[in-house]
Order: structure tokens, then C-alpha cells, then sequence
């Protein structure tokens, strides 16, 4: 009885550590949206500690028979499974959520087997099955230490390689990859008849399966931004199409009215001389129409591209109430168009979506300053409110940061291609983002 007592204490820390950790899981590294909380959360919460203690009594008869795979199976399934009505309550229905609770629920196990088998029975010496719930809790609290040291410190780029979101056909395959490796390895490691040399390759196959699961998913996260790199250009390349048509027909306008211009004031001073002033006013009026189709280009920095790109963000700022102004001129053939769209639109994108949410003056005040080879471009905008920014990264609420963050590891892409940098503040509801960049002579 003192040993059952012992396995159910046991076991309840070990689900209260997972508990916290998929508690941090779910919401650091993964953006659901969250429901308001509910008292009838507190009865998914006491469902996961059942079940997770009806794995305690289910451990004994699985020491007794190693062999009855049905009570295996089960034991498994309710433990993958026994948090996803808790955080189906907290996040709504997702079928994401279905995939990821069992896929990093499946992977821990993974590990505390492995460990299992340094830490077993005979060293732990206090019930039959006690070094696998040990194992468990190494594992949950090493983890739990790592995640709580590292969010300290900022360095959320080392969760990427095992927190970068999956297609669910991409979580089904790993899932069943590592389930059935693991099944087998279990087999044949608690097999007393199995060669030495089978044991290890099983062991080995986990080991390297586990170092392959973080290089998957960090191909995958490449991908991934690629694609929306790709997507992000589609835009303003379309854009930068439509502005030289249009620039072109301009000139070509421009041109016919020159040509033109003769015949037409001789035109203009047959109908004064004959003293048809209406007929001569009304000309005017035309001419003046066609000049304003050629009216000079709203923002002239020098470079085309960049041009086209202040044109249509401006038109696109003034639809929005938002008032931008641009200074300086921006560097031609010193940086790759591409670098450059990718620059200008995150850029100004960030600052549009922060100075459409601003109360009172909405504005954009953009500033281009070369100096010999040196290029910095700056864009202030107004904001809702001063955003916290430490380690030139935003800390604040996800909705802020939404606001505020859209591209700029891409802008921090291009500045460190270019051996620059960017620095980022917020001071009196204005935010300030200023990219330097060192240009080839």
C-alpha cells in the first residue's frame, strides 16, 4: 500500500512539471488564440491528473506482463491524450492542437525510455517501474529549467529547431516514426534472448532519429520564410511593374505635348486674336489637363525602385489617414533590388500597421542620409502606445507586437548582409526604426 502511495505521489509530480510545461509550450512558442477562462477548466485539469494517475496502477500490471501489448496500447493513448481536453477549453477547438499535444507528449517519452535505461529499477530500488516515472521527471524538470533560464535570457531563437509549427501530415509522420521505433526498441531492449549489437543499433536509431527531428524542422522554418519572403515580394515587384508603365506613359505624354507645344500656343494666339475668349479659355483648361497627366513624380530619391515602392506605400498611407513624408536620397546600384524591396517594404509595412492603430496625428517621417559609404535609412512613426524594447528586441503584448514586428528579422537580414545593423526605439508614442547599411565603393 506504502508503494502504491509512493507511485501515485510520484506520478502527480510528474504531471503537475508536464503540465507546465506544455503550459509554456503552447504559449510561447505557438500562437493560439486564447479564450477568456472558464471555472470548467478546473474539471479538464482534474480529468489530466486522473488519468494521469490511473498510469500508475497501469505501470504495476505492465511490470507483471511485459507481453500484454493491449494495456500498453491504452495506458499510452490516455497518456498522449490527457491534455487535450484542458487546452481545447483554453485555446477553442484546433485541429492543430489534436497533432502537437500527442507529438510532443510522444517525444518526451522517447527521451525518459532512453534515460530509463541508465535509470532503471535497480538504481531508483522503490517499486517495480519507479525508474520510468523517474526517468520522466528528469526529463520534465531538465526541461522546464532550460525553458525558464532561456526565456530569462532572451534566447528564443534555440526553440525554433523544435517549436517551428508543422503541417499535420509532417507531425503525423514523425509521430508514427518515432512511435514505432520506440516500440521496437522497447521490444527488443527488455528482450532477454536479443544480441547486444541489436540493442544498440535500436538505442542508436532513437538517438539519431532525435537529432534528425530539430534539422527537420529548422528546413521546414527555412521554407517557410522563404515562401513568405516570395510572397512579401510579389507585391511591391508588381507595383514597381505598374509604376514604370505608368512613368513611361507619362514621358511619352510629356513628349507629345512638347513637341506639340508650337502648334498649340499658335493655336492659342489665333483665338485671342479673333477675340473668342471662351473658346480660348476652355483650351487652356485642356492644356492644363494634360499637364497635370504629366505632372512630376511625388517622391524623387534618385533611385527608381524605391520610387516606385515611396509611391505606392504613400497612396496606400493616405487611404489610411496616415500622413508620410520622405528626406534624402536613396543609394542607386550600391544595393541588390532585392535587399532594397525588402528593406524599404518591411520597413514602411511595420510602420503603417503601428500608425493606423495611433489616436490624434497619424504620420510617417522617413529619412535617407548617405555618407560616403555609409547608408542609414530612418523611419519614425506614431504608435498606439510606448512599446518596452529590450536587447533591440520588442517585449510586449502579442497585439502590439503584431503592430510592430512584422519583418523585422527580414530587415535585420538585409542590414547584416550589407555589414550593418538595426536599431530599433519608442520614446512619446513615436517609434523609430533605423537600418545602416556599409556600401561598396
Amino acid at each position: 500500500m506504502d508503494g502504491l502511495g509512493l507511485m501515485l505521489g510520484i506520478n502527480a509530480f510528474s504531471a503537475l512539471i508536464n503540465f507546465i510545461v506544455f503550459w509554456i509550450i503552447l504559449d510561447k512558442f505557438f500562437e493560439f488564440q486564447k479564450t477568456k477562462w472558464r471555472n470548467s477548466n478546473w474539471i479538464w485539469i482534474m480529468l489530466y491528473l486522473i488519468i494521469s494517475l490511473i498510469s500508475a496502477p497501469a505501470n504495476i500490471i505492465l511490470s507483471w506482463d511485459q507481453n500484454d501489448m493491449a494495456i500498453r496500447f491504452t495506458v499510452y493513448i490516455l497518456t498522449l491524450g490527457r491534455l487535450i481536453p484542458f487546452f481545447m477549453a483554453k485555446y477553442g477547438f484546433n485541429l492543430e492542437l489534436l497533432i502537437i499535444i500527442p507529438f510532443y507528449e510522444n517525444l518526451f517519452d522517447v527521451i525518459s525510455i532512453n534515460l530509463s535505461l541508465f535509470i532503471n529499477d535497480s538504481i531508483v530500488g522503490l517499486y517495480d517501474g519507479s525508474g520510468g516515472n523517474v526517468s520522466r521527471i528528469v526529463v520534465g524538470l531538465t526541461t522546464l529549467i532550460l525553458f525558464n533560464v532561456l526565456i530569462y535570457k532572451k534566447h528564443y531563437s534555440y526553440f525554433k529547431a523544435w517549436f517551428t509549427k508543422l503541417t499535420i501530415k509532417e507531425y503525423i509522420i514523425v509521430f508514427l516514426l518515432t512511435f514505432s521505433c520506440t516500440y521496437i526498441e522497447v521490444v527488443l531492449v527488455h528482450k532477454e534472448n536479443t544480441e547486444l549489437i541489436l540493442k544498440v543499433f535500436s538505442v542508436a536509431s532513437i538517438v539519431l532519429m532525435m537529432i534528425l527531428i530539430p534539422h527537420i524542422n529548422t528546413v521546414r522554418n527555412q521554407n517557410t520564410s522563404m515562401n513568405a519572403m516570395i510572397g512579401n515580394l510579389k507585391g511591391p515587384m508588381k507595383q514597381i511593374a505598374a509604376s514604370y508603365i505608368e512613368m513611361h506613359e507619362k514621358n511619352t505624354e510629356l513628349r507629345r505635348f512638347r513637341h506639340d507645344t508650337k502648334n498649340l500656343l499658335l493655336a492659342l494666339h489665333s483665338l485671342i486674336a479673333e477675340r473668342k475668349y471662351d473658346q480660348a479659355s476652355e483650351y487652356i483648361s485642356k492644356m492644363q489637363e494634360t499637364m497635370e497627366i504629366t505632372k512630376e513624380k511625388e517622391y524623387d530619391t534618385g533611385n527608381f525602385i524605391a520610387d516606385a515602392l515611396l509611391e505606392y506605400k504613400g497612396k496606400l498611407a493616405t487611404k489610411k489617414g496616415i500622413t508620410m513624408t520622405m528626406e534624402g536620397c536613396i543609394p542607386v546600384n550600391k544595393v541588390e533590388d532585392v535587399n532594397l524591396v525588402i528593406l524599404i517594404s518591411n520597413l514602411l509595412d511595420n510602420a503603417i500597421e503601428a500608425a493606423v492603430r495611433a489616436k490624434g496625428e497619424k504620420k510617417i517621417e522617413i529619412q535617407s542620409i548617405l555618407k560616403k559609404n555609409i547608408w542609414i535609412l530612418s523611419v519614425k512613426n506614431s504608435c498606439i502606445n510606448d512599446v518596452v524594447i529590450r536587447g533591440n528586441r520588442i517585449e510586449t503584448t502579442k497585439n502590439n507586437k503584431e503592430a510592430h514586428g512584422f519583418g523585422l528579422s527580414n530587415i535585420e537580414r538585409v542590414t547584416q548582409k550589407y555589414a550593418g545593423n538595426l536599431k530599433i526605439s519608442c520614446e512619446n508614442k513615436m517609434f523609430t526604426a533605423i537600418a545602416t547599411l556599409m556600401l561598396t565603393v
